[in-house]
Formats: structure tokens, C-alpha cells, sequence
């Protein structure tokens, strides 16, 4: 089976580390990122099967940069991967149309979330899920 194909959008290097380190096995980072208008450009040539980003990123969020990729390709599957806990950030990226939210403490949960939204599922953080039952909604992890 092909690997997934993953860019990577995050502005921070050593948690691009993590990250290649976290999925390098079980995917094939095809790019990475550091802003969200780079981003963009990015996801427009190397049409990835799933897009890592996080929320607080240079010249455009990682939000409104989700928002502008899946009006141009709803096909995206896209992870938010971040520091960002408050119930907010959650339900404004679900409600955008993405199918993952990992906190970076959690960032060991990757494969799991990448598996589960390979298979056409959805994924919230572990910690999000203990410390916010009002959120799991947005999860159909059962």
C-alpha cells in the first residue's frame, strides 16, 4: 500500500523533527512549510494527501489557511497539529472541515490520527477528550 503523502506546515523546526520523527515510518513528508501563505502555494503543486499545519503560524493562520485549501480542494484531509486547547480552536477547525486535531504534547499520537483519517475517520487528541467532554462530539473516534 502507497504511503499517505503529508506536507507539513509548522513554523517551529524542532517540532518539524518530532513530527518526520512521530510518522516517518507510515509516511512519505513530500514538504514542509513555515507560514501559511507558503502553504498555500505548496498544497497547489504537491497536492498531498493530508496536510499537517498549526493554528499560530506567520503571514496567514493556520485556520484561515485550512479555510482557503479546502474551498480549493475538498478532497484535503487536514490534522491541525498545535499548542491551541481552548474548546474554540476544536470546534472552529471541525467546523472548517478538518478531520484531525492533535495537541503537540500529544504529537505521539500521530500515527494514530493519521491512520484513523486515512481510513475516512476523524481524531482528537487524548488529553482534549479528558479535559473537554463538552468537544468529543466533534470526534467520532468511537
Amino acid at each position: 500500500m502507497k504511503k499517505p503523502q503529508i506536507l507539513l506546515a509548522d513554523d517551529h523546526p524542532e517540532m518539524v523533527l518530532v513530527v518526520q520523527r512521530q510518522v516517518d515510518e507510515m509516511v512519505s513528508i513530500v514538504g514542509v512549510v513555515h507560514d501559511g501563505v507558503e502553504l498555500l502555494r505548496a498544497a497547489e503543486v504537491l497536492r498531498p494527501d493530508i496536510i499537517l499545519l498549526d493554528i499560530s503560524m506567520p503571514h496567514m493562520n493556520g485556520l484561515e489557511a485550512a479555510r482557503r485549501l479546502l474551498a480549493l480542494m475538498p478532497e484535503l484531509r487536514i490534522i491541525f497539529l498545535t499548542v491551541h486547547a481552548r474548546p474554540f480552536y476544536v470546534t472552529e477547525a471541525f467546523r472548517l472541515g478538518a478531520q484531525g486535531y492533535v495537541l503537540k504534547s500529544s504529537a505521539h499520537e500521530l500515527p494514530i490520527a493519521i491512520d484513523r483519517i486515512m481510513q475516512g475517520g476523524r481524531f482528537l487528541s487524548s488529553t482534549l477528550r479528558e479535559t473537554h467532554p463538552e468537544i468529543v462530539s466533534a470526534d467520532s473516534h468511537e
